[in-house]
C-alpha cells in the first residue's frame, strides 16, 4: 500500500470546509485511507503549522481545532511517525493556554520522562513535566 504526505493545507481544508470543491477532495481521500486504500502521513511539524493556522487565520477555538486534528489522525489508514506525542500535545493545547510547540515539547518530556530546559514557568503547570533553568540542569 503506497502512503503519501499531507500537507498543511490538505488539514485545514478538512476542518474548515472551505474552499467546499477541496474540502470534499481531502474528504474522500480520508475515506480511502480509512477503507484501506492508502495510507495517509503527517507529520509534526505539518500538524503545527495547522494549528497555528486554524486558531490564528482563521480563528478556531483550541479545543475545537484540537478534538477535530487528533480525530483526524487517529483515524484507520492514518500513519504518523510521533502519533502518541502528537495526541498527546494536542491535548495539552486544547485544555490549556499553552502555544502548541511547548505542548508538544511538554508532550515528548511527559512521555519520554525527560527534563525541559527553559525559563518559561508555563512548563510548571503542566502535570508530569520536568522543568529547570539551564543554571540547573548541570
Amino acid at each position: 500500500m503506497k502512503t503519501a504526505l499531507l500537507d498543511t493545507n490538505t488539514l485545514v481544508r478538512f476542518v474548515t470546509g472551505v474552499p467546499e470543491n477541496q474540502a470534499r477532495e481531502v474528504a474522500e481521500l480520508v475515506s480511502a485511507a480509512e477503507s484501506g486504500k492508502i495510507r495517509l502521513c503527517v507529520i509534526p511539524m505539518v500538524l503545527a503549522e495547522a494549528v497555528y493556522v486554524l486558531t490564528g487565520f482563521y480563528g478556531h477555538p483550541r479545543a475545537k481545532v484540537a478534538a477535530a486534528l487528533s480525530h483526524l489522525i487517529s483515524c484507520p489508514g492514518f500513519q504518523s511517525p510521533d502519533h502518541e506525542t502528537m495526541i498527546r500535545a494536542l491535548k495539552l493545547f486544547g485544555a490549556g493556554k499553552i502555544d502548541f510547540a511547548d505542548c508538544y515539547l511538554a508532550a515528548v518530556s511527559i512521555l519520554d520522562q525527560t527534563t525541559v530546559i527553559s525559563f518559561d514557568r508555563d512548563f510548571d503547570k503542566l502535570h508530569g513535566v520536568t522543568r529547570k533553568q539551564p543554571k540547573d540542569a548541570l
